[in-house]
């Protein structure tokens, strides 16, 4: 009786450390240090804001006139601080949503007069050294073009603070603090429509594995709210192969492109003829109406296409941990059913 309780207690132990074992190769924690902005920034409105219950730039400015907006910049902390400011064009990053870059490069050639080209932040303010508690005010310049604009120009003004570890006993990562203000300026036609248009279908790498990239175009200088995608791609053939891209709750930028990722993930892509499906919806800006646009292509991928995405995408990791894992619970059990053996000869 007592040879068999001590089995059971030795089996039991073995295999609570197996599922031990196995949980603790694949689990790592982290401490994470939780801290506050070091700074904070408000815009100071200025004459020509459209609506003032707004936290950002909403302008109408006349054509050909230079008009000064400024930001107010507040250091909480009670040591001193380094802030960038300057001013961002907006755009559509991959798979929706605005997003801002200093450069010109790569925005829609409909895009006429980026923010960058029009405004500029004064030489003086675009670093920032400010005292502890210390707040200040800074500005930037707007030069509207001579002639009458349609719809909108959109960008934004982004302040970003350096920070770096300072104590030598802590092996943290600092975290940069970064805002975005956005800057909208109203043409004389403001009342204008998104657009939507079908470039083309491309493979692309996407988190560094094979994708399709659905490629559609806004020309129009007004934004597209509260975005939706779905993107449908199949492959014809025996081999039917059937792949989704979905998001809600998104943006497509004025005058600028938006690409749909269709991931592959780990799987090999084909080559072949494909048929895509893609159906957007979303808010026109101004006066909040639906829209909704639908496109149906087909088109071939090339086996020298689908080879060159898949020689350069990354391959499936292998989880080292789970063999190493499995061998050591098949030894486990092994010994476990050797000591059996020889308790029960006993």
């Amino acid at each position: 009786m007592f040879k068999k309780k001590w089995l059971r207690n030795i089996i039991l132990g073995i295999a609570f450390g197996i599922i031990g074992g196995v949980s603790l190769s694949q689990t790592a924690q982290a401490a994470v240090k939780t801290e506050n902005a070091d700074f904070e920034i408000q815009p100071v409105m200025p004459e020509g804001q459209v609506d003032t219950s707004l936290n950002y730039f909403d302008v109408h400015f006349k054509p050909g006139t230079t008009h000064t907006i400024k930001m107010r910049v507040q250091n909480f902390t009670n040591h001193k601080i380094t802030v960038k400011s300057e001013l961002q064009n907006g755009m559509t990053q991959i798979g929706g949503d605005m997003k801002f870059q200093t450069s010109t490069k790569g925005l829609d050639p409909s895009f006429k007069y980026p923010l960058t080209t029009l405004g500029s932040v004064k030489k003086s303010d675009r670093i920032l050294h400010l005292g502890p508690q210390e707040t200040t005010i800074i500005e930037a310049t707007i030069k509207m073009p001579e002639e009458k604009l349609n719809g909108l120009i959109s960008g934004g003004w982004h302040f970003i603070e350096y920070r770096s570890n300072t104590d030598k006993n802590e092996q943290t990562v600092s975290s940069n603090y970064a805002y975005m203000i956005s800057v909208v300026l109203r043409g004389e036609h403001y009342r204008v429509y998104p657009e939507l248009k079908y470039v083309s279908a491309q493979p692309i790498l996407y988190a560094n594995r094979p994708a399709m990239g659905i490629k559609l175009r806004n020309p129009q200088p007004m934004i597209l709210k509260k975005a939706s995608f779905k993107a449908v791609i199949s492959k014809k053939g025996l081999f039917a192969d059937k792949r989704i891209y979905e998001k809600t709750n998104s943006s497509i930028a004025s005058n600028s492109t938006v690409t749909l990722p269709i991931s592959w993930d780990y799987d090999t892509m084909k080559p072949g003829t494909y048929e895509v499906a893609v159906k957007v919806k979303g808010e026109n800006l101004w006066n909040k109406l639906p829209m909704s646009w639908t496109f149906k292509r087909t088109f071939k991928i090339t086996k020298e296409q689908a080879d060159d995405i898949n020689r350069r995408s990354v391959q499936r990791p292998t989880n080292s941990w789970l063999y190493i894992a499995a061998a050591t619970g098949v030894v486990w059990l092994v010994a476990a059913y050797g000591l059996y053996k020889v308790l029960r000869i006993g």
